[in-house]
């Protein structure tokens, strides 16, 4: 017979819940039998989140915020491709038995002189100090984000952290897809502006002063086309010393409309014109409405409540009408009402939209419902984003051509006027 202190002290892991078994809690209204099941639910007042005692030699560390101001300087910022490899690998290990100290152990060397490393380095300490998976990670929620978190809390209170892992290297791999395809398909088109840009410069310093000089003797005897007074007035201006506003202009003015989009007071006013300009107004969109379902889906099938599932993933799309549009719809799903109906009058989500939403409440398989509407998505927005650059072509050429065309008809207009008024004297 075994000695009571023998016996190990750690409680035996709560095995996964099997699909037969009825779910822990009701489902909440507006989902019918959706075959997703809500989160266990935060702790009760003043019961510890984890019952593991810190191991001998090692303190709890503090919930300090990361990354450090130097590990941005030294290495950026993590990119969405590493942490797909580093959730997919992370799974590959506990799948095949390692603990989480060695699992971060190893790929704590993996990520070593990336952006990654050091945050790796912080959770298995924390891990070994005796935090849970977490409590771990809480603190580098600017690195792994809102719905990483939920999603692990979730599946370390039900079990199934590998599957978890997975499902979201797979949504960090699609974005880092995405955004693999818009940064080759702008390459060209850059290129192109950017070449635009400077001969535009070169020839408002150098040529236009020139043709301004010929049309100031025309200018004395007759009345000049509103091109030409145009031109003659801007090569004023460069010659009088403002040469040096063509280059801040051209450089300045998109970072400066950046920087402005980078606050709330810009997002809000800058999003709507973005979703209606014509191509990447419709890509926009799509992305979106792409991020809302995959993420609404992975919350909801992780078990996460539907009140937090609506919160996170308003806080995942990149744009403020869409954003506003899904925080509005939360009251309305929370009072009973469906979906697909909370979200339609907005007028962001399309009638495709609608229409997956209705079908996957009518089955009572939203997660899977919303799963299809995101690869549909995101394949559409893969194509458009890969014939972006054969779009974009035309807009440039319009703008060269037009610039041409002031050009020829600042110059030549002129002559065309003394000709025609000598032809008729």
């Amino acid at each position: 017979m075994s000695h009571p202190d023998d016996v190990d002290p750690t409680p035996p892991r709560r095995p996964r819940p099997s699909p037969d078994d009825p779910p822990p809690n009701p489902p909440r209204a507006g989902f019918g039998d959706s075959t997703f099941r809500p989160s266990p639910g935060p702790p009760a007042p003043g019961k510890p989140r984890s019952s593991r005692k810190p191991v001998d030699g090692f303190r709890m560390e503090a919930a300090e915020p990361g990354p450090k101001w130097y590990e941005r300087i030294l290495f950026g910022r993590v990119s969405s491709g590493q942490l797909a490899q580093f959730c997919r690998q992370f799974a590959s290990y506990l799948n095949a038995g390692v603990d989480y100290d060695r699992a971060l152990s190893s790929l704590g060397r993996q990520f070593e002189r990336t952006a990654l490393g050091p945050v790796v380095e912080r959770v298995r300490k924390r891990i070994k100090a005796g935090a849970t998976l977490e409590d771990a990670t809480a603190p580098e929620r600017d690195t792994f984000g809102p719905v990483f978190q939920s999603m692990i809390t979730v599946a370390e209170a039900r079990g199934g952290v590998p599957e978890t892992l997975r499902s979201l290297g797979a949504a960090f791999e699609a974005r880092q897809r995405l955004i693999r395809q818009a940064r080759s398909a702008m390459i060209y088109p850059i290129i192109v502006l950017v070449l635009a840009s400077t001969i535009a410069c070169l020839m408002a310093i150098y040529i236009l002063p020139m043709f301004a000089s010929l049309l100031s003797d025309i200018s004395k005897k007759a009345q000049l086309p509103w091109a030409s007074r145009a031109m003659m007035a801007f090569s004023r201006f460069v010659a009088a010393g403002g040469w040096w506003i063509l280059p801040l202009a051209l450089i300045g003015a998109p970072l400066a409309i950046l920087k402005w989009y980078r606050t709330a007071a810009g997002q809000a006013v800058l999003d709507p014109i973005l979703l209606r300009i014509p191509v990447l107004g419709s890509i926009f969109r799509k992305l979106d409405v792409g991020r809302f379902a995959r993420t609404l889906a992975s919350l909801l099938d992780a078990g996460v409540d539907v009140g937090t599932s609506m919160d996170l993933t308003a806080q995942a799309m990149a744009t403020t009408p869409m954003r506003n549009a899904v925080a509005a719809a939360k009251g309305p799903v929370m009072e009973g009402r469906d979906l697909s109906v909370a979200l339609a009058p907005s007028g962001w989500f399309g009638p495709d939209v609608i229409a997956v939403l209705e079908s996957g409440e009518e089955t009572g398989k939203i997660p899977e419902a919303l799963n299809h509407l995101a690869d549909d998505y995101e394949e559409q927005v893969a194509y458009m984003v890969k014939n972006l650059g054969h779009l974009i072509q035309p807009l440039l050429v319009l703008m060269l051509a037009g610039f041409v065309l002031f050009i020829i008809l600042a110059v030549f207009l002129p002559y065309i006027q003394v000709i025609t008024s000598l032809a008729g004297g």
